[in-house]
């Protein structure tokens, strides 16, 4: 144990620096007062002064070793240290030069080791008090941090709670109200059967779906360059997996890169298959760009959208035709704000034009 407290001490030898300097000052004021023999009464005055200082400088020195254990912030007070050292330095040679009282050479040493041991006192104070309004400041920003983490946080929870119990229940109640018209004979089983394992496929589609929606909420890998076009391409093919019949048209400019994760491709999926549930299949993608934004056009002939436009990207929504779960749209909204992107709905003459605003990168 006492081994390893030196090794610790000897370690970080250099949080004591200071205290060493109180003790290297205060050596050399004691040594030469007590080798001057003859001490006036203003030496020795100045002799309290600096044997006080050094003091001091010890202790703060000693409270800055426990406190302080970054060696960036102990060069902070440091520096504060010299600051304060030359300013005390200067003042004491105006003093000395202006008005001319010391008459022997010990007396200005004395005077001058004394001026400094107050100025080392001095910025190693200011300093100190500098390192803990940092640090305190540091503290509040990550506490702030720290709460804003726990707000998203519970704000992702009631989203994902709200999801879930929307989708089981209504399929729950489907399923229970089949059931009891089975166990009544009101139906045979060959008419509920049908729709009780249809239900049932959807929940455990909702449960892929919630995976989905954690995987976005909760995505923290690195946005990196990438080709629009290969992203596009990309979620056609997984869109057509899933949607055979769809068809996707793309009208791309060459070498039109965006900073984003690999979840990005989900967005254009979601609108694809958005488009194949609820079009005629062909759906076409135009990107265009100017210097600062990359814009996608995901277009489709279908009927066009029948819900409000300030209800289209809620969850849970869906039209009243649909087949769908009412979680597309906004998985593809909550995609594209993650990249500081806009998603929204123009309607010519007839079907939908979904536009994907995205912040440009172009590679040079």
């Amino acid at each position: 144990m006492a081994e390893g407290l030196r090794e610790q001490l000897m370690g970080e030898w250099w949080r004591y620096t200071i205290s060493v300097l109180g003790a290297v000052m205060l050596a050399g004021g004691v040594s030469s007062l007590l080798l001057d023999g003859q001490l006036s009464g203003e030496e020795l005055l100045q002799g309290s002064a600096l044997v006080v200082a050094s003091l001091a400088l010890i202790a703060i020195g000693s409270q800055i070793a426990l406190a302080v254990r970054d060696p960036t912030q102990l060069g902070r007070i440091l520096g504060w240290m010299s600051l304060a050292v030359l300013v005390a330095a200067a003042i004491g040679t105006w003093g000395v030069v202006a008005a001319g009282t010391v008459d022997t050479s010990f007396e200005t040493a004395l005077l001058f080791l004394t001026i400094l041991s107050i100025g080392a006192l001095c910025g190693a104070v200011m300093g100190y008090y500098d390192v803990r309004v940092r640090t305190l400041a540091a503290q509040a920003g990550r506490e702030r941090a720290r709460r804003e983490f726990l707000d998203d946080q519970q704000a992702t929870l009631s989203t994902l709670t709200g999801i879930l119990r929307h989708q089981i229940l209504n399929n729950l109640s489907v399923i229970s109200g089949q059931t009891q018209l089975l166990a009544s004979g009101r139906v045979g089983p060959e008419t509920a059967t049908d729709p009780i394992l249809d239900h049932c496929d959807q929940m455990e589609r909702t449960v892929d779906r919630i995976e989905t929606l954690v995987d976005i909420l909760t995505h923290t890998s690195d946005d990196t360059e990438r080709e629009i076009s290969a992203v596009i391409e990309h979620a056609s093919a997984v869109a057509q997996e899933q949607n055979p019949a769809l068809a996707v048209e793309m009208e791309i400019e060459t070498e039109l890169t965006v900073v984003a994760a690999d979840l990005l491709h989900l967005a254009f999926v979601e609108l694809f298959d958005n488009s194949a549930s609820h079009g005629d299949g062909d759906v076409s993608v135009v990107v265009t760009s100017s210097e600062q934004t990359l814009t996608v056009e995901v277009v489709d002939t279908g009927p066009g959208v029948a819900l409000p436009r300030e209800q289209l990207f809620e969850p849970n929504t869906r039209g009243p035709e649909s087949e769908g779960d009412g979680l597309g749209l906004y998985f593809a909204r909550l995609i594209v704000d993650r990249y500081d992107g806009e998603l929204r709905l123009t309607e010519p003459d007839a079907g939908a034009v979904f536009v994907v605003s995205l912040p440009a990168e172009k590679r040079t």
